[in-house]
């Protein structure tokens, strides 16, 4: 069973606007339907139960208030928001997360946009730009050394309303790199 879903979506119709708040919360149930799907499949696994069987355990997916929030993504005020998929699924923890973290599910006017990491918004100029932090593993710097646990590293992206996309960087080359120009 799924904690505090009606809580969720109930927060979205209200506060959401009218055209998208229905489909921001049909994307919404899909994305918790997913997972508990995934949940209840992963528990025939964990309990080596036949094909057709209950499993023994109560079947139980917790999401955390904290998890789903809004982030501005334009100068005009619009928003996104964020589904950060840190699900806890009973006899299995934390199954959709790892050294990269959890998926996130960035939700623009009902279509989903995936990432790993928790996305934030920073305004810059009369622009917003949302940065997702990043597991060591997906970054490096410019000493060439290996990123400690807990180092920050971000990745960036900017939503294009022309285009109903987010725009990012396509190379995998340092955005700033130790130039040669140094005392």
């Amino acid at each position: 069973m799924i904690k505090h879903l009606g809580k969720f979506l109930a927060f979205f119709i209200i506060i959401g606007s009218q055209i998208s708040a229905a489909t921001d919360a049909e994307t919404i149930q899909y994305i918790f339907d997913k997972h508990e799907a995934e949940c209840i499949a992963e528990q025939y696994e964990v309990l080596n139960a036949k094909e057709g069987e209950t499993p023994e355990v109560t079947v139980d997916l917790k999401l955390d208030d904290d998890n789903i929030y809004e982030i501005t993504i334009g100068g005009d005020g619009k928003t996104a928001t964020v589904l950060h998929a840190e699900f806890s699924c009973s006899g299995i923890g934390y199954a959709w997360c790892g050294n990269s973290s959890c998926a996130s599910y960035v939700i623009v006017d009902g279509v989903s946009f995936t990432t790993r990491g928790k996305p934030v918004s920073v305004k810059v100029g009369d622009d917003y730009v949302v940065l997702i932090h990043r597991g060591n593993l997906a970054c490096h710097n410019g000493n060439a050394r290996s990123l400690m646990v807990g180092s920050p590293c971000y990745t960036a992206a900017a939503w294009d309303d022309e285009l109903k996309t987010f725009n990012s960087p396509s190379s995998g080359e340092l955005v700033l790199s130790v130039s040669e120009f140094e005392p």
